[in-house]
């Protein structure tokens, strides 16, 4: 019951996703990044190790096709899981499993990769690829990845979105950003962990927290001569 995009800026080298679920703090759970080495998600019956295991023998210099089938493969119960993996290349690895419920599965694009389960049809993937490779609601001629990817969401939702068991729409209670930038000490990583209207409180909340993003850098790395939190708010507006 989950709808993802996982995505890449060829220009900045950003990787990222978005996520949108009935289930609830899917951001605890499904999506994983490190910056310049991948970004990653395990959704259907979740299984937050399988991402952290790839992430962890990418990191230690197993290739990444090999890492991806070696976590599957220490996995007791691959058949209900779906995986997916984009690398800054470009290169997007998708384990979708046999008992996992249609619609479902992926479409690629040059740029992205957008993977889903209990989907309400199988329009919704494709428009959220063209979604981000081509976003037509927003005004910036160059719009961050940020944008785009929540822009695929709303594509997603608009789309149709995920259905329940018995085919009933079901709405997204639960919404994740993240993004890796290189040579920044940690990603943007917005969640909304319980909602009737996950999606659009994700963009409020991304809108919300982009201004500080570079204060929390900068305390991170060297917070001596940083004004206070509330100041940095204030000459912010």
């Amino acid at each position: 019951m989950t709808f993802s995009i996982l995505g890449r800026d060829p220009k900045t080298g950003e990787l990222g996703i978005s996520i949108a679920t009935y289930s609830l703090a899917v951001g605890a759970t499904c999506p994983r990044i490190l910056s310049g080495i991948g970004v990653v998600t395990s959704q259907a019956s979740t299984n937050p190790a399988i991402a952290e295991e790839i992430m962890e023998l990418i990191e230690d210099g197993i290739e990444p096709l090999e890492s991806f089938m070696q976590a599957l493969a220490n996995d007791d119960h691959p058949e209900f899981r779906q995986v997916a993996l984009l690398l800054p290349e470009g290169d997007a690895l998708v384990h979708s499993g046999k008992n996992i419920k249609s619609s479902s599965g992926n479409v690629n694009g040059e740029n992205c990769t957008a993977v889903g389960n209990f989907l309400d049809n199988d329009d919704v993937l494709k428009k959220m690829a063209a979604e981000f490779e081509n976003p037509r609601n927003i005004e910036d001629a160059n719009p961050s990845i940020a944008d785009r990817l929540i822009c695929a969401l709303e594509a997603g939702k608009k789309a149709g979105g995920q259905s329940g068991s018995n085919g009933a729409h079901l709405p997204e209670r639960s919404a994740c950003l993240m993004i890796g930038s290189p040579g920044e000490n940690f990603p943007i990583d917005v969640r909304v962990d319980a909602s009737e209207n996950a999606i659009a409180d994700l963009r409020s909340a991304y809108d919300a927290y982009m201004p500080m993003h570079e204060f929390y850098l900068k305390r991170a790395e060297d917070p001596t001569d940083l004004p206070s939190q509330d100041d940095w708010v204030n000459s912010s507006h």
